[in-house]
């Protein structure tokens, strides 16, 4: 079971916005996108999620393609957070939330889907905005809010066996320090404990070196280089690609890389 773009093209006009991008997700992989602003990597997402029609090339889950999916069962197998999301009408954070559980409605109680909606909300630590208007938000507090109701989307059902995907467009924008990593742990639980495969467009060197188990890079609309992190990450090609000096030492308490950057 996988979530596969092959070859994928995507022009608007006379500009490529992807070049020949072939990319898998499978269940359980927390892959990190990277790349400058600019590269392609919302637009790789928005192909991946089946909101953009790629210009040639096929993208298919389960060996199906996008197309052949109905709305519904769709929504039953990928969430995505985009990287900003407007609500017209004063929803209460839970509310929002509880939008996540909408393919669901139908097959379980609502007994069940509260409590998806608490887990998500408890992992993405906003119980106590539970009440409060989604509009009057901070930037960072819609951040998390529209995670949990990703969350609580991928959840699905007790018993279930349908893998999960998980599509995150700059997931910790506008947070702080500790909520950019609780947001990303959250994530990475799902992984781990659901085996939801989960795709995020990052920007940080750091949070892709701690969270992600494999990374990709794109550079110009090109997929430069994929596979696992470390490999993948290494500070020459990361340096041409971003067009600043990156450099890479360990810590000595966890063995872990630390990556600096300097112009």
């Amino acid at each position: 079971m996988t979530l596969k773009a092959a070859s994928i093209n995507v022009d608007i006009g006379k500009a490529s916005l992807l070049k020949d991008i072939t990319l898998e997700l499978t269940p359980g992989m927390f892959l990190g996108i990277l790349g400058p602003n600019g590269a392609g990597k919302s637009t790789l997402l928005k192909v991946l999620s089946g909101e953009i029609t790629p210009s040639c090339g096929d993208v298919e889950l389960d060996q199906t393609p996008l197309k052949n999916w109905s709305i519904e069962a769709l929504a039953k197998r990928r969430a995505v957070m985009p990287q900003a999301s407007q609500l017209a009408f004063p929803f209460s954070v839970r509310a929002v939330v509880a939008m996540g559980r909408w393919p669901y409605e139908k097959l379980c109680t609502s007994f069940v889907n509260r409590l998806a909606v608490e887990r998500a909300m408890i992992l993405t630590d906003i119980r106590h905005l539970g009440e409060r208007s989604y509009s009057v938000l901070s930037g960072g507090e819609k951040q998390r809010v529209q995670l949990a109701r990703a969350l609580a989307q991928t959840i699905g059902l007790a018993g279930e066996t349908s893998s999960k995907y998980l599509l995150l467009d700059e997931p910790t924008a506008g947070l702080d320090i500790a909520h950019q990593h609780a947001v990303l742990s959250a994530a990475r639980q799902q992984c781990l404990e659901n085996k939801t495969a989960t795709l995020a467009i990052l920007h940080d060197l750091n949070q892709a070196a701690l969270y992600c188990d494999q990374v990709a890079i794109i550079h110009d609309g090109s997929l430069v280089r994929t596979g696992p992190t470390e490999q993948v990450m290494d500070t020459q090609l990361l340096s041409d690609v971003f067009d600043c000096k990156v450099s890479k030492i360990y810590q000595p308490q966890t063995d872990r890389p630390v990556y600096t950057t300097t112009l």
